[in-house]
């Protein structure tokens, strides 16, 4: 005797915050919640954002179209597992005074992603070239190995705008930043004035996140801390 179907999952509508598109999406299910299981247990964050990614493909009804920033990913998977495994999330968080932690409750579905639509893709260099600006995805940054690896905050940084930069523009050609070596790209960069970099590490430090601000009363010394939670890895 075969065993019975289980009645579908309930759907619901979220807006990709990177486009405005609306797509269905169901909760997740056993099998997907035991592979998420198992990458956490791994502490691989590579595998973890695999196992995230994936989770979102099988999740979300709709053809998405084209690749998902970093910001899409956390606030689309964070959509996703509210209504899987409760609206709320237990958050274990330090206080700014005596750094004892304590639990904060947070509803899931108030978090939201900072709004991008005022900044400017393009950065003026010179007066007839301009850096067009892109937001990464994961799979740029798990495509970067000196990103992944790199100890250095500096060096941290100018991995991250080079994931960032899409094309350079002059009156005469595009030039692609995918066709082009990642020492030139480097060199490139470091050909920059302190002003010109500037301009596009604010780019970069200013790529749309997660947030939640989020205020309680430390369990330990009883100060009233104010603190604003941004990225995946602050709710989870």
């Amino acid at each position: 005797m075969a065993l019975p179907k289980l009645s579908s999952a309930p759907t619901y509508e979220m807006k990709i915050p990177s486009t405005g598109n609306s797509v269905v999406y169901r909760p997740f299910l056993v099998k997907e919640q035991k592979n998420l299981l198992i990458a956490f247990e791994a502490q691989d964050r590579a595998d973890l954002i695999r196992s995230v990614v994936r989770t979102i493909e099988s999740c979300v009804e709709d053809q998405i179209g084209h690749p998902l920033t970093t910001f899409d990913v956390d606030y689309m998977f964070t959509k996703i597992r509210s209504k899987s495994v409760g609206e709320s999330a237990e958050l274990v968080v330090p206080c700014e005074k005596c750094e004892e932690t304590s639990e904060v409750s947070v509803d899931l579905d108030d978090i939201s992603v900072e709004s991008q639509s005022e900044k400017d893709m393009m950065i003026e260099l010179t007066d007839n070239i301009t850096l067009k600006m892109k937001y990464p995805t994961y799979e740029e940054f798990l495509s970067n190995q000196a990103l992944l690896d790199s100890s250095s905050a500096t060096e941290a940084l100018m991995q991250l705008i080079v994931t960032c930069m899409d094309s350079v523009l002059t009156e005469e050609e595009r030039v692609s930043i995918k066709d082009e070596t990642r020492e030139d790209i480097i060199e490139f960069l470091e050909s920059m004035t302190t002003e010109q970099f500037e301009k596009i590490s604010k780019f970069a430090a200013e790529i749309p996140a997660l947030t939640k601000e989020v205020t309680f009363t430390c369990q330990s010394c009883e100060h009233e801390n104010k603190r604003v939670l941004k990225g995946l890895d602050d709710f989870f």
